[in-house]
Protein backbone atom coordinates (compact mmCIF):
# COMPACT_ATOMS: atom_id res chain seq x y z
CA UNK A 1 0.00 0.00 0.00
CA UNK A 2 0.93 3.65 -0.60
CA UNK A 3 -0.68 6.87 -0.45
CA UNK A 4 -0.26 10.35 -1.64
CA UNK A 5 -1.54 13.56 -0.02
CA UNK A 6 -2.02 16.74 -1.70
CA UNK A 7 0.51 19.61 -0.67
CA UNK A 8 -2.41 22.38 -0.92
CA UNK A 9 -5.70 22.61 0.94
CA UNK A 10 -7.84 21.11 1.17
CA UNK A 11 -6.18 18.08 2.12
CA UNK A 12 -7.09 15.31 -0.24
CA UNK A 13 -5.81 11.56 0.26
CA UNK A 14 -4.93 8.98 -2.21
CA UNK A 15 -4.69 5.58 -1.51
CA UNK A 16 -3.31 2.59 -3.35
CA UNK A 17 -3.68 -1.04 -2.75
CA UNK A 18 -1.70 -3.63 -3.99
CA UNK A 19 -2.01 -7.56 -4.27
CA UNK A 20 -3.07 -8.75 -0.76
CA UNK A 21 -3.67 -5.55 1.19
CA UNK A 22 -6.54 -5.16 3.72
CA UNK A 23 -8.33 -2.02 2.60
CA UNK A 24 -10.35 -1.41 6.08
CA UNK A 25 -7.09 -2.05 7.67
CA UNK A 26 -5.14 0.63 5.08
CA UNK A 27 -7.53 2.89 5.13
CA UNK A 28 -7.30 2.71 9.48
CA UNK A 29 -3.78 3.12 9.01
CA UNK A 30 -3.61 6.35 7.18
CA UNK A 31 -5.76 7.98 9.03
CA UNK A 32 -4.00 7.54 12.19
CA UNK A 33 -0.67 7.79 10.34
CA UNK A 34 -1.88 11.26 8.95
CA UNK A 35 -3.78 11.69 12.24
CA UNK A 36 -6.75 12.61 10.53
CA UNK A 37 -9.86 13.22 12.61
CA UNK A 38 -12.72 14.09 9.88
CA UNK A 39 -13.11 13.16 6.34
CA UNK A 40 -15.28 11.77 3.59
CA UNK A 41 -14.01 8.95 1.68
CA UNK A 42 -15.23 10.32 -1.67
CA UNK A 43 -14.50 7.00 -3.97
CA UNK A 44 -13.02 3.65 -4.40
CA UNK A 45 -12.71 0.97 -6.96
CA UNK A 46 -10.24 -2.35 -7.44
CA UNK A 47 -11.23 -5.86 -6.68
CA UNK A 48 -10.80 -8.54 -4.09
CA UNK A 49 -9.81 -12.00 -3.91
CA UNK A 50 -11.70 -12.32 -0.17
CA UNK A 51 -14.56 -9.87 1.23
CA UNK A 52 -16.24 -9.49 4.38
CA UNK A 53 -19.17 -6.79 4.89
CA UNK A 54 -21.94 -6.88 6.96
CA UNK A 55 -25.58 -5.33 6.51
CA UNK A 56 -28.90 -4.29 8.47
CA UNK A 57 -31.72 -6.52 8.37
CA UNK A 58 -33.94 -4.90 10.37
CA UNK A 59 -35.08 -1.18 10.97
CA UNK A 60 -36.46 -1.46 14.39
CA UNK A 61 -34.26 -1.83 17.71
CA UNK A 62 -31.79 -3.86 18.60
CA UNK A 63 -30.12 -3.25 15.57
CA UNK A 64 -30.01 -7.03 13.74
CA UNK A 65 -27.06 -7.50 11.32
CA UNK A 66 -25.98 -10.53 8.79
CA UNK A 67 -22.36 -10.93 8.11
CA UNK A 68 -21.11 -12.29 4.74
CA UNK A 69 -17.55 -13.70 3.85
CA UNK A 70 -17.05 -14.87 0.10
CA UNK A 71 -13.90 -15.37 -2.02
CA UNK A 72 -13.05 -15.11 -5.28
CA UNK A 73 -12.78 -12.96 -8.03
CA UNK A 74 -14.74 -9.89 -6.62
CA UNK A 75 -15.16 -6.25 -8.55
CA UNK A 76 -15.21 -3.27 -5.80
CA UNK A 77 -17.48 -0.90 -7.78
CA UNK A 78 -17.68 1.57 -5.19
CA UNK A 79 -16.69 2.76 -1.89
CA UNK A 80 -17.73 5.60 -0.17
CA UNK A 81 -17.67 6.44 3.45
CA UNK A 82 -16.71 8.57 6.56
CA UNK A 83 -13.87 8.74 8.64
CA UNK A 84 -15.21 10.54 12.27
CA UNK A 85 -13.20 10.65 15.41
CA UNK A 86 -10.37 8.88 13.74
CA UNK A 87 -12.20 6.03 12.84
CA UNK A 88 -12.75 4.66 9.47
CA UNK A 89 -16.79 3.97 8.47
CA UNK A 90 -16.76 2.31 4.45
CA UNK A 91 -19.84 1.10 2.13
CA UNK A 92 -18.95 -1.11 -0.44
CA UNK A 93 -20.70 -2.42 -3.74
CA UNK A 94 -19.13 -5.13 -4.76
CA UNK A 95 -19.77 -8.12 -7.65
CA UNK A 96 -18.98 -11.72 -7.02
CA UNK A 97 -18.10 -13.23 -10.15
CA UNK A 98 -18.83 -16.87 -9.22
CA UNK A 99 -22.80 -15.94 -7.35
CA UNK A 100 -23.10 -13.73 -10.01
CA UNK A 101 -24.63 -11.54 -7.44
CA UNK A 102 -24.28 -7.83 -6.50
CA UNK A 103 -23.33 -6.97 -2.54
CA UNK A 104 -23.83 -3.96 -1.12
CA UNK A 105 -22.49 -3.35 2.97
CA UNK A 106 -20.61 -2.35 5.40
CA UNK A 107 -16.89 -2.92 4.85
CA UNK A 108 -15.37 -5.59 7.89
CA UNK A 109 -12.15 -6.07 8.56
CA UNK A 110 -10.50 -9.14 6.23
CA UNK A 111 -11.34 -8.00 2.79
CA UNK A 112 -7.86 -8.26 0.20
CA UNK A 113 -7.51 -7.03 -2.49
CA UNK A 114 -6.93 -8.83 -5.69
CA UNK A 115 -4.84 -7.05 -7.43
CA UNK A 116 -5.31 -2.73 -7.01
CA UNK A 117 -7.84 -0.75 -5.23
CA UNK A 118 -8.11 2.81 -5.02
CA UNK A 119 -9.66 4.68 -2.51
CA UNK A 120 -9.78 9.08 -2.15
CA UNK A 121 -10.43 11.13 1.42
CA UNK A 122 -11.39 14.62 1.44
CA UNK A 123 -9.95 15.32 4.95
CA UNK A 124 -12.23 17.84 7.06
CA UNK A 125 -9.07 20.39 8.60
CA UNK A 126 -10.06 21.44 11.70
CA UNK A 127 -12.84 19.63 12.23
CA UNK A 128 -13.39 17.19 15.39
CA UNK A 129 -15.79 14.54 15.79
CA UNK A 130 -17.85 11.88 17.38
CA UNK A 131 -20.20 8.96 17.29
CA UNK A 132 -22.52 8.66 20.19
CA UNK A 133 -25.82 7.43 20.99
CA UNK A 134 -28.49 9.24 22.68
CA UNK A 135 -30.77 8.81 24.89
CA UNK A 136 -33.29 7.08 22.35
CA UNK A 137 -30.47 5.20 21.59
CA UNK A 138 -30.01 5.99 17.96
CA UNK A 139 -26.70 6.54 16.64
CA UNK A 140 -25.42 10.28 16.08
CA UNK A 141 -22.31 12.49 15.29
CA UNK A 142 -21.31 15.64 17.05
CA UNK A 143 -18.46 17.79 16.66
CA UNK A 144 -16.32 16.99 19.69
CA UNK A 145 -14.08 19.35 21.61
Amino acid sequence: MQYFVSKAAPRAVLVLFDRGDTLLEGLQEVVRKEKIDTAAITGGIGSFQRVHLHTITTTGFPTADKYWNFTGPIELASVQGSVIGGDVHAHIAVFDWDSKQTYIGHLEPGSVVAYRAEVSLMVLEGVKTERYNDADGNFRIRQAN
